[in-house]
Order: C-alpha cells, then sequence, then structure tokens
C-alpha cells in the first residue's frame, strides 16, 4: 500500500509541475543543444568526407592470396577512401602462412597497428574492409570445394545460377558505400545530446535531494515516521521516489530530442528504456548516499562541485578531440558524467546492446555498492 500510494503522490506532484518540467528537461536543453551544435558543427563533420586513411602494407607471406589482398586497395572505391604509402598511421600486417591457412579453412588474421592516434572511427573502418574481404574469401574456398566434388551437369546448373545472382546484386551500392554506411559519425547535436544528459543527470540529483531536504524542513518526515515504519522502509520509499522521477525526467529529455530530430533518431527504444532504467537506479543510489551522509548545504556542495568538474573536463564544451593537452586528457577519463555521455554516444553510434551493456553494468555495480553503503549509514544513525 505504502508503495502504490508514494508512486501515485509522485506522479500527481509530476503533473502538478508539468510546465516546469518541461521548461528544465525539453525546451532549456533543446536550445542549449542547438546553440552549441551550431557553434560546433565544423567539429563533428563526418570524418570520411575529410583526408584519406593513411596505410601501409607489410606481406609476410609473399604468396598469389596476400597480393589479392594489396590489389583490393587499389580498386577505384577504395582508393577514394585510402592512401597507401610507406610512412603511413595505420599499419595492415599479412601474417606468414596466410594463403596456406586460407586454403585450408585456418583461422587466420590480418593485424592492424594504428601507429598514431588519429581517428576513432578509422580503425574501425580498415578492419571493416579486411572482415568483408575475408568472408568473401572463405565464401569462396567452400564453394570452390563443392564445385570440386560436383559432376558436369551440377557444374553447369550452378554456373547459370551463378551469373543470375551477378546480374541481380549488380545494383547494389558501391563497396565505398558498404564500408561507410555501418560507421556512424555523430552530428554535434548528437554530440551535445549525449553531454548535455549528464548536465541533466546532476540537476536531477539536485532536484531529488531539494524534494527531501522540503519534507524534511516542512515536518512531513517526521509526521511519516512516526507510522508504523523503519527508518529504512523510509529512506527505500525515498529512493523509489528518486527512481520514479529521474525516468520520468530522462524519458522527456530523450523525447524532446527524438520528436525534434537532433538526436536519438533511429535509435532503438528497447536500448534507451534500458539505459534510462539503469540511469535511474544510479541517480537515486548516488542521491541516497547524499541525503545519508550530508546535510543541506553540504549536499549542495557535493553535487555542484562534481557538476563544474564535469563541465570543465567532460568534453561537452571544450570537444576533447581538439585538445592536445595530456594533462587534460588524462583528468577527463575520470570525470564522474563520463558513464553517461559513453552509453548515450554508444547507442546512437552502434544501436547495439553490446555496445552500451559495458556502461550498464557499470550503472548497475555503482548503484548497488552506493546502496549498500548507504542503508549501513541508515541503520547506524540518520537523521530525518
Amino acid at each position: 500500500m505504502r508503495i502504490k500510494a508514494t508512486i501515485r503522490v509522485t506522479i500527481k506532484a509530476m503533473l502538478a509541475q508539468w510546465k516546469e518540467l518541461l521548461l528544465m528537461f525539453s525546451i532549456f536543453p533543446l536550445i542549449m543543444a542547438a546553440l552549441m551544435g551550431n557553434i560546433q558543427k565544423d567539429t563533428f563533420k563526418p570524418e570520411v568526407s575529410r583526408d584519406k586513411i593513411n596505410i601501409n602494407i607489410i606481406d609476410k607471406d609473399k604468396s598469389k592470396t596476400s597480393e589479392s589482398f594489396k590489389e583490393l586497395f587499389q580498386i577505384k572505391q577504395l582508393k577514394e577512401i585510402f592512401n597507401v604509402i610507406d610512412e603511413a598511421e595505420y599499419e595492415i600486417t599479412i601474417p606468414e602462412g596466410y594463403e596456406r591457412d586460407v586454403i585450408n579453412l585456418k583461422e587466420t588474421t590480418i593485424v592492424v597497428n594504428e601507429k598514431k592516434r588519429v581517428s576513432r572511427t578509422n580503425e574501425l573502418i580498415i578492419k571493416s574492409v579486411i572482415k568483408q574481404y575475408s568472408e568473401k574469401l572463405t565464401e569462396t574456398m567452400l564453394i570452390s570445394n563443392k564445385i570440386n566434388a560436383m559432376s558436369i551437369t551440377d557444374k553447369e546448373k550452378l554456373f547459370n545460377e551463378v551469373i543470375t545472382n551477378i546480374s541481380k546484386n549488380a545494383s547494389v551500392t558501391s563497396l565505398k558505400q558498404n564500408i561507410i554506411q555501418g560507421e556512424r559519425v555523430l552530428t554535434s547535436f548528437e554530440n551535445q545530446a549525449a553531454t548535455l544528459m549528464t548536465f541533466m543527470v546532476f540537476t536531477i540529483i539536485i532536484n531529488c535531494i531539494a524534494g527531501y531536504n522540503l519534507d524534511k524542513s516542512n515536518g512531513s518526515n517526521k509526521r511519516l515516521m512516526s507510522t508504523p515504519m523503519t527508518k529504512c522502509d523510509f529512506f527505500n520509499l525515498d529512493l523509489l521516489v528518486f527512481f520514479l522521477a529521474s525516468l520520468v525526467y530522462g524519458a522527456i529529455y530523450i523525447l524532446s530530442f527524438r520528436i525534434t530530430g537532433l538526436a536519438f533518431k533511429g535509435v532503438s527504444p528497447l536500448n534507451i528504456i534500458l539505459i534510462l532504467i539503469c540511469q535511474s537506479l544510479l541517480i537515486a543510489s548516488v542521491a541516497g548516499v547524499i541525503i545519508a551522509f550530508f546535510g543541506k548545504n553540504a549536499a549542495n556542495a557535493v553535487v555542484i562541485v562534481l557538476m563544474y568538474i564535469h563541465i570543465i573536463f567532460g568534453g561537452g564544451f571544450i570537444p576533447l578531440k581538439d585538445m592536445n593537452n595530456k594533462i587534460f586528457i588524462s583528468i577527463s577519463k575520470f570525470s564522474p558524467g563520463n558513464i553517461i555521455s559513453e552509453v548515450y554516444t554508444n547507442c546512437m553510434l552502434f544501436d547495439s546492446f553490446i555496445s552500451i551493456s559495458k556502461y550498464l553494468i557499470i550503472m548497475i555495480l555503482i548503484a548497488i555498492v552506493a546502496y549498500c553503503i548507504s542503508i549501513v549509514k541508515v541503520k547506524v544513525r540518520w537523521e530525518v
């Protein structure tokens, strides 16, 4: 009953403040994203439209198959993407025995070594080419083995089918398009949507703490504690309110960007829902730790300090890709909002559960640890 009543009261409170919520979690973020996105528009142009990727191919096998691989990069479509030179940022090594392993259908790996960090997508593009080539080569070897065991009649029938399929696939997009199609580069607006979400998370935490402190100051908490309820029960109900509030606020934010088309276009709703749930658990648990250990003024100070650290080092207002300062980049790796911005970035780039699963697990683990610490503190000593 208490849980149902808490949910009803929370929903009613949010409906009563719908104008303020839209202003804070929809209109304001959209204005900020539009302004900052336009300022940084040139910074986030797709990298495939810029300089070619410089590669050097080291052939340790010296076979017909390895020569065939090297000739792949002389195709017109690939020459528009790659420069094959001696001094290059990327070194592709064909291992010794490559042809033998291919013929015997054994696993073999063409190694890509990034000698100098240039782009977050270049290495993926190179590996995409190698993957496509290896898959086609393996298919060819399997077909070849099967053809050798066929009768003349079956070979003629197969030949006619192959010619028909080649004709059907002649209109398929070029190899260049196939390679680039899977490589998403965030627009400046999408980058702002991922980065500003961290700011929204800090704002939600502050709102949760402010709501708790308001109830504490007007005596609502003490009136509830006069009922048959333990401090742990009361604390858990507070966390439930924090979770529901952050879930709704986050959903408003995501829907606003999706409806306007600035970000989250074509992203799986299931992935977004999973992120929102894990994010809400994280927010609730972090807010719980803060109200368990700190008073009103100290709690706000802690959140504001963390928020400003992320604003400076999180890459939203100062793009990290333009930074050459090693100390700044090292500090930025430990920015408190990185988990949030990275999970949304990966969600928009790859739109797969695998790409976001690591961050979801981290958020859940942090939430569990934070909850365990705070519940111990509540049991030992906690003033409501």
